[in-house]
C-alpha cells in the first residue's frame, strides 16, 4: 500500500513537472514571437496579395491569442529562407517548397491542405502516348520525341526527368529529342500533331477516364474539344504529388497548433471568405485535411532542391 502511495505520489509530482516544463517553453516561446508571421508567395504583388489575404490574418488571428501579420515573398526560394530562419512561423508551401525547407533544417512540419472539391489531396504527372503509335512502356520510347512544358514545371517537366533519371534513364540520351514547349496542354497537342512521340501531362486520375478525370490539364483539353481520351494512352504516372501544405516551424508550441489546426478545418464553415482566399483556383472546395511529413516522403528525391510551380 505504501509503495502504491509513493508511486502514485511520484507520477503526480511527475506530471505537475511536465506541465510545468510546457508552460515555461510556451512562455519562453511568446517571449520570442509576439506575434505570428504568416509567409506567402504575392504572386500578384504585395499589395494586391495583402489585401485578399486580409481575411486568412483576420481569421487566424480571432482563433488565436496572439497577432497575426502576413509576410509577402517574391520568390518561392525567398518564402524557404524566410520558413528556415525563423522569419516566418507559419507558411503557405506548394509541395516543392514544404519539401525543400523541411529538409534544409528539419524544423517544418505541415498541419494540413486544402483538398480538391472531389476530396483528392494531390496529383500525378503522367506520360502520355498516343494510343495508335507503338509506345506501351518507358522501354518502347527509347529514341522517341518527348515533349516537355516549361522549365519551371513540377508536374510537367521536373518531376518526370528526375523520375527517369533516377531509374537510371538518361533523358537526353535516351530519347532523341526533348520537345521544349509552354506548357502542358502544348506538349500534349506536339504529341498528337505528330511533333512528339510521348508528351507530359498531369491529372488526378481519379473519376471517369473518358472525361480526363475529374481534374488535370486532361480534363481541361477534353472539355474544351481538343483531346479524345481514346487518342492517348498513360504509359507511366509519378507517385501521388501532394497539394502543398499550411506549414509551422517545429517549435511551435502544441497548444497554438492544435489551434491552428482547428482552425484550418473549420475554415471552409466559419470564414468562407478566408477560405476562398488559399483554395485552389479551379479544383478546390474539398475543405483543409490533415496531412503529415511522411506524406511527403516520396518527393524528397524527386523535388527537393527545386523551386518550379507545382
Amino acid at each position: 500500500m505504501r509503495r502504491r502511495a509513493y508511486t502514485a505520489a511520484f507520477v503526480g509530482l511527475t506530471l505537475v513537472a511536465l506541465a510545468a516544463t510546457g508552460q515555461s517553453l510556451r512562455a519562453e516561446w511568446r517571449d520570442d514571437h509576439q506575434v505570428m508571421r504568416v509567409g506567402y508567395l504575392a504572386a500578384s504583388g504585395a499589395a494586391y496579395d495583402q489585401l485578399r489575404l486580409e481575411p486568412l490574418r483576420a481569421y487566424l488571428e480571432s482563433r488565436l491569442d496572439l497577432p497575426v501579420e502576413l509576410v509577402p515573398a517574391t520568390t518561392y526560394a525567398a518564402l524557404i529562407d524566410a520558413h528556415v530562419t525563423d522569419r516566418v512561423q507559419y507558411a503557405v508551401h506548394t509541395a516543392t517548397s514544404y519539401v525543400t525547407a523541411a529538409s534544409a533544417c528539419d524544423c517544418i512540419e505541415p498541419l494540413a491542405l486544402p483538398a480538391a472539391f472531389d476530396g483528392s489531396q494531390g496529383f500525378y504527372a503522367v506520360l502520355l502516348a498516343r494510343s495508335d503509335g507503338p509506345i506501351h512502356t518507358i522501354a518502347d520510347a527509347q529514341d522517341s520525341r518527348l515533349a516537355v512544358s516549361a522549365a519551371d514545371s513540377i508536374a510537367g517537366r521536373l518531376i518526370p526527368l528526375r523520375a527517369l533519371t533516377l531509374s537510371g534513364v538518361d533523358p537526353e540520351a535516351f530519347f532523341s529529342e526533348i520537345v521544349e514547349t509552354a506548357s502542358p496542354e502544348a506538349a500534349i497537342a506536339a504529341l498528337l500533331d505528330g511533333r512528339a512521340d510521348l508528351a507530359v501531362g498531369w491529372s488526378s486520375l481519379a473519376g471517369e477516364s473518358a472525361t480526363g478525370y475529374s481534374f488535370g490539364v486532361l480534363s481541361q483539353m477534353v472539355r474544351t474539344g481538343v483531346l479524345s481520351m481514346d487518342r492517348v494512352r498513360i504509359v507511366w504516372q509519378s507517385p501521388l504529388i501532394p497539394f502543398g501544405p499550411h506549414a509551422v516551424r517545429r517549435e511551435v508550441p502544441d497548444e497554438i497548433k492544435r489551434q491552428l489546426s482547428a482552425a484550418l478545418s473549420a475554415m471552409a464553415v466559419e470564414a468562407p471568405e478566408a477560405f476562398d482566399a488559399v483554395d485552389r483556383a479551379g479544383i478546390g472546395g474539398g475543405g483543409f485535411v490533415a496531412v503529415a511529413s511522411g506524406d511527403y516522403a516520396a518527393l524528397e528525391g524527386l523535388i527537393a532542391g527545386s523551386h518550379g510551380r507545382q
